[in-house]
């Protein structure tokens, strides 16, 4: 393959691992995009196609000064806005192109800072990492348990996915999953919501005051949409499309119980779901002295 091919290196800016803009000097003294790949879309939680056309100052803006000294000194710190409302802490790298153009590169920061909650993100997605989703969840139990608000858990897994990967290969995988978790991702508004990355094949929502059949609709709903991408897979189970199975389960923070409980309950949703076929959704139960 001819290394100059620009649908070739349109290819590989679009799987980047890591966020990539072009922006280029408007008339007005604004700079806009002229193009995102969807590394950065998912770490916005925007479609790809909102990305052209956006004034720079809409999805960035300056971190403050780092009190933890967690940079690693290269690049510049800057936070990017979510469709949500919240923020992604990210390391940027800016390389000059021809006719004023400036190409943008945005990499998550991990954050552990002691008594602060981790911002860490999974490159791969843009999401949130599973150690960051269950340091909320232990926050959101403990809240839960003071006053008495609902919190929920959903947990999705994509069906037939050893056998997606087996017929289609690492890279179409990779890219798959990537759309299944910006779907996931863009059905949830709120900023308190977190949405998480567990493994190659499985997602995670976590949110609170929620209620039970308001959880469950909204389950059932990204369920229905990761179905309407109508992702060909030859050898699905549930017709002939990718589809994923998920498993909710909202609750108090229990006082007899840890938020592990929560976790476990979830699973056991999850796989009655698989069980009963896939492409659906479950719901589940844990109950106080369980």
């Amino acid at each position: 393959m001819n290394p100059a091919d620009p649908a070739l290196l349109a290819e590989v800016l679009h799987h980047a691992l890591d966020g990539v803009a072009i922006v280029e000097a408007g008339g007005d003294s604004s700079t806009r995009l002229v193009y995102g790949n969807a590394t950065l879309a998912g770490l916005l939680r925007r479609p790809e196609e909102w990305l052209p056309g956006r004034a720079l100052e809409e999805i960035e803006i300056e971190a403050p000064a780092d009190p933890n000294a967690t940079s690693t000194g290269a690049g510049q710190r800057v936070r990017l806005r979510r469709a949500d409302g919240s923020t992604v802490e990210c390391e940027r790298w800016a390389h000059m192109l021809p006719d004023a153009r400036l190409a943008m590169f945005y990499r998550p920061l991990p954050r552990s800072a002691p008594g602060a909650l981790a911002a860490a993100v999974d490159r791969a997605s843009g999401l949130s990492t599973p150690e960051h989703l269950m340091e909320v969840l232990r926050r959101d139990w403990t809240v839960a348990q003071r006053d008495g608000r609902s919190i929920t858990l959903m947990r999705f897994s994509v069906d037939g996915y050893g056998d997606y990967l087996e017929v289609f290969g690492r890279g179409a995988t990779d890219s798959v999953l990537r759309q299944v978790g910006r779907t996931v991702a863009s059905a949830m508004r709120r900023s308190s919501d977190v949405v998480s990355r567990l493994s190659e094949d499985e997602f995670a929502v976590l949110g609170i005051a929620m209620e039970p059949d308001r959880a469950f609709e909204h389950a059932s709903n990204i369920v229905g949409r990761v179905r309407a991408l109508a992702i060909l897979h030859p050898r699905s189970s549930t017709g002939r499309y990718l589809t994923v199975s998920a498993g909710v389960v909202t609750t108090t923070g229990l006082r007899s119980q840890g938020p592990e409980s929560l976790v476990e309950a979830v699973q056991h949703a999850l796989f009655a779901a698989q069980a009963g076929g896939g492409n659906r959704a479950v719901a589940g139960e844990i109950k106080d002295g369980d």
